[in-house]
């Protein structure tokens, strides 16, 4: 009976310290392949920062041609036709009362909405356990405010934008339209410069100027610091530029669905940001996610990519002033490309278990105290 004691007894230790080494050798593959899952995100990260980077330079050089040859474009048009009620430089001075307005109801949004916020963000901001839930329940406070009101002028903007521009020739049928896009160039150089705008387009185009700008300054100098600031620094700078040199050479029947397809993904963006940040169901956070990839691939990659299509193969007239512009959706495309593997491996990171998170995050410096024995 002993010896039959002695021989379970030793069965018993042999395969409970086999688990423990199964244990323990599925949490070094885990912390591993935690380690690898890092290196590669931070590899691929630095190698856009890279690209991003260039496409910056890049910008700069395109708008100082820009500025070169628009004169010279747009006085070519002008002796062409002078009868037609060109852009103007002077037309963007309603801008600078807009800014100042779409500025203020910002201000004031994120001031009277902090202590709503304040409520219903995640409860390990609320009520922090270790100093980076600390700082990010700070930076929540009045991210989510901004959140709110960027979705809310999206959402104005989208169904202003497509107001305006829904009986327009050109407004395409995949943006519940009745046009097609090569309808803006059937009339050939130098007459499809010539257009007829409805009332308010011009409104429009300034209003959503002002509204990119604003954005901008807040980006740079009012917002803290996050990880993707160089995209979004060369995404306002190729926006601006786009608005900008657009109007001014009559190009701005491309910038409207442009400014619409982009807008109108933007609603989703921040409706997902806000959800994420909240301890709403994860059922709720995903939908606003699955929307937001949708709209991503159906607007930004779909609809834009037949833009440049268009674009491309309809313009015979090819400058410098079209190949900048052209140069500057491709590099906007390009940052699509870069936001749509990042949602990928956002929801591949929720069905392999490791939660749902935000594809932008906020630099904290979280150094917790030592304790000692």
């Amino acid at each position: 009976m002993l010896l039959k004691k002695n021989i379970y007894d030793f069965f018993d230790y042999f395969f409970i310290h086999l688990s423990e080494m199964k244990e323990e050798k599925l949490k070094t593959q885990k912390k591993i392949s935690s380690k690898t899952s890092i290196i590669t995100r931070e590899r691929y990260d630095n190698v856009w920062k890279v690209i991003f980077s260039v496409f910056l330079v890049l910008s700069f050089i395109g708008i100082f041609y820009l500025i070169k040859d628009v004169s010279k474009f747009r006085s070519k048009l002008i002796s062409l036709n002078p009868n037609y009620d060109f852009p103007k430089m002077s037309d963007f001075k309603i801008c600078l009362p807009l800014f100042f307005i779409i500025s203020l109801i910002k201000y004031i949004a994120q001031k009277y909405l902090v202590t709503f916020c304040s409520r219903v963000m995640k409860k390990s901001y609320r009520f922090p356990t270790n100093e980076k839930d600390r700082q990010l329940g700070e930076r929540y406070k009045y991210k989510l405010p901004d959140h709110i009101f960027k979705g809310s002028m999206y959402l104005f903007l989208t169904l202003f934008g497509y107001y305006v521009l829904k009986d327009l020739n050109y407004f395409p049928k995949a943006l519940l339209g009745k046009g097609s896009l090569p309808n803006m160039f059937v009339k050939g150089y130098p007459n499809s410069f010539y257009l007829e705008k409805p009332p308010l387009f011009n409104f429009y185009y300034m209003l959503c100027l002002a509204y990119f700008s604003s954005d901008a300054i807040w980006l740079i100098f009012i917002n803290a610091k996050q990880t993707d600031f160089i995209k979004m620094f060369l995404h306002h700078v190729c926006t601006i530029s786009l608005i900008i040199f657009s109007y001014l050479v009559n190009y701005s029947n491309v910038g409207s669905i442009v400014l619409l397809v982009h807008i109108a993904t933007d609603i989703f963006v921040h409706l997902t940001r806000f959800s994420i940040q909240t301890d709403l169901p994860d059922f709720i956070k995903i939908g606003n996610g699955i929307a937001l990839y949708l709209s991503f691939i159906y607007l930004r990659m779909y609809v834009l990519g037949q833009i440049i299509y268009v674009l491309y193969y309809y313009i015979t007239w090819k400058g410098v002033v079209d190949s900048f512009l052209l140069f500057f959706l491709i590099i906007i495309f390009f940052m699509h490309i870069d936001w749509i593997i990042m949602l990928t491996s956002k929801f591949v990171d929720f069905f392999m278990g490791k939660g749902i998170k935000d594809t932008r995050e906020y630099k904290v410096n979280a150094k917790e105290p030592t304790k000692k024995d």
